[in-house]
């Protein structure tokens, strides 16, 4: 059995060479360079191993074992990261599912169903002010992306263009089939299964989500010359209403989570007023309801601000993802499977976002968490053992078994 774990673990390696920084830091931004080569590794691992491999026009993945009768059983997770991220996150899901189908063929032979593994291209959001575009792609869910930029001002569409042609000169263009089922597994990224001594996690359902820009106007003036009482200070202003924002996540308490995670000065010099700050907002809970009521009060704060300072303040709504529960008959079934593989587990919520979330609104899901050492993750120290590995791919592997033979 380890020996499959290691194989696990040198496909995770491999990608993880794929990257823009320095060991151990992974930032494999969706089109960029680094991705580009990982999405060619895993077709190219694939294709090896008698898969049938194409793109998609959103540069997804797409990996198939044809079956003998209609229906397609499908599974996967996702290949972009963050910046200064680990190595498992989305890769392990991956690797996990195309060793799954690999020992499933070698030990029953063709599939009643379709078997197909999907690359996502893109889940983390953490290029272009958008999350989950290659999971809505598949399901026709998309907004729109014609202006849509990162950072550095560089468009979406055009980055997009510009790697799928890599892709495209070596793989074919195809376009996924509709599932009659979907599957993840994943790495936790929190602390539960291991504190609790578990070696599964069977996810009951995936958080309500909002992810905001805020935007506060101030005046810049001279650091020296200006009076305090005198000042319209944007980043005081924006330091008080992320204060304010976090009485307002105690108030709800806890499982509500609220995140600052990213916020830009202007002009950002040491002698100057700042003239505007704009900022990240990450609010999750699974009862939706609880991010309206944040959202509300957010807004009534930001309208008394306005008139009490003369200031203007700005929100942009950029993800609204409702919470979504997973198929119960899949959940019956995989606690079935371990407690046959005599594996501990835990029914539990995902606090993070996943491409089954998107999957689940248009066919029935399961979603699967292995330990997380001390709850790391999104972090170059995010390590799962080759045991939990291993444990996870087998769970994986009986489900689609059971679903595809």
């Amino acid at each position: 059995m380890m020996q499959t774990a290691q194989t696990i673990q040198d496909i995770i390696e491999k990608v993880a060479t794929f990257t823009n920084d320095d060991a151990p830091k992974i930032t494999r931004l969706v089109y960029q360079e680094s991705w580009v080569q990982a999405q060619d590794y895993l077709l190219t691992l694939g294709q090896s191993l008698g898969m049938n491999v194409a793109i998609d026009e959103m540069g997804n993945g797409i990996l198939t074992v044809k079956g003998t009768e209609e229906g397609v059983v499908t599974l996967g997770s996702h290949l972009d990261s963050v910046v200064d991220a680990g190595k498992y996150d989305g890769v392990y899901g991956i690797a996990a599912a195309i060793i799954a189908v690999k020992e499933l063929v070698d030990s029953y032979g063709t599939p009643k169903q379709d078997m197909q593994i999907f690359l996502f291209s893109e889940e983390e959001g953490s290029r272009f002010p958008m999350n989950f575009s290659g999971s809505r792609f598949i399901i026709d869910d998309l907004p729109e992306m014609e202006q849509l930029k990162d950072g550095d001002g560089a468009f979406f569409m055009a980055e997009r263009k510009k790697a799928l042609d890599v892709l495209k000169a070596k793989f074919p263009v195809g376009q996924a089939q509709q599932p009659i089922s979907f599957a993840e597994i994943h790495i936790e990224q929190g602390p539960v299964l291991e504190r609790k001594n578990k070696q599964i996690g069977l996810v009951t359902g995936i958080v309500a989500q909002k992810k905001f820009t805020v935007t506060v106007n101030g005046e810049a003036n001279h650091a020296g010359t200006t009076p305090m009482s005198m000042r319209k200070d944007a980043l005081k202003q924006a330091l008080q209403l992320i204060g304010y924002l976090e009485e307002v996540t105690q108030t709800i308490g806890e499982p509500f989570v609220y995140t600052v995670g990213e916020m830009k000065v202007s002009p950002n010099v040491t002698n100057v007023v700042p003239r505007q700050a704009v900022f990240s907002i990450d609010i999750r809970h699974l009862d939706a309801h609880q991010l309206d009521v944040f959202e509300e009060k957010m807004h009534a704060y930001i309208q008394k601000k306005e008139a009490q300072t003369g200031m203007t303040m700005s929100v942009e709504c950029w993800l609204n993802e409702p919470s979504e529960r997973m198929d119960t008959e899949f959940l019956t079934l995989l606690e079935t499977i371990c407690k046959e593989k005599k594996l501990t587990y835990e029914k539990m919520p995902s606090g993070a976002g996943h491409d089954t979330q998107i999957m689940n609104l248009v066919t029935r899901t399961a979603l699967l968490f292995v330990p997380s050492h001390n709850g790391i993750s999104h972090s170059p120290y995010e390590y799962t053992a080759s045991e939990d590995l291993e444990n996870g791919k087998e769970v994986l592997k009986e489900l689609i078994h059971r679903l595809a033979y």
